[in-house]
This record gives C-alpha cells, sequence and structure tokens, in this order.
C-alpha cells in the first residue's frame, strides 16, 4: 500500500469545506469564484482548501485567462477506492499439493 499516496487522500476527505467543494465539482467544473461564491469562504481559504485537494490528485485546475477553472479527477478517485479497499483484501491462501 502506497502510504504516502493514501494519507494525501485521508487528508484531502478529512474536511467537510473540502467535501463540499468536491461535491460541487463532481456535478460540474467551476471556477474558484463561483466555488467561494457557493460556500460561503473568503477566496484565500477556498484556494487552501483546493491546493490540499490538488496536492493530493483528485481535483485538477487549469487557467482561462484570468480564470482558474477546477475539475474533479474522477479517475483519481476511484482509483483511490478501489485500492484502498484491496488493501484489506486477506491473501488467498494456496493448497498444498499433496505428493
Amino acid at each position: 500500500m502506497d502510504t504516502k499516496r493514501y494519507s494525501k487522500y485521508f487528508k484531502a476527505f478529512s474536511d467537510r469545506s473540502r467535501l463540499r467543494i468536491l461535491g460541487l465539482l463532481a456535478a460540474k467544473e467551476m471556477t474558484v469564484n463561483e466555488i467561494v461564491a457557493v460556500v460561503g469562504l473568503s477566496q484565500s481559504t477556498v484556494s487552501r482548501h483546493l491546493s490540499v485537494l490538488r496536492d493530493s490528485g483528485i481535483v485538477n485546475d487549469r487557467r482561462d485567462g484570468q480564470m482558474v477553472i477546477c475539475s474533479l479527477n474522477k479517475e483519481a478517485i476511484k482509483g483511490c477506492c478501489m485500492g484502498f479497499c484491496d488493501c484489506f483484501e486477506t491473501p488467498k491462501k494456496t493448497k498444498k499439493k499433496k505428493k
């Protein structure tokens, strides 16, 4: 298990404001200003939350002029969930061949 990667995922998922931002981005791409208007937090606070989400790889952003447009990286979230669940599977025992 890649503990460094999963610790970043859990940090990203551990804050209610970040979860709210993820919920918004699950529906559509949004600019930082649009996110600020919906969540009611300051621009600097939203930017800090987005930085954590980007660092974990579950949010992507791109520039369009002066606007920063954010989107959810659904493949990263899928990989996170599948990989994390896989680490709890117990190894299957192989049957010993009888001689």
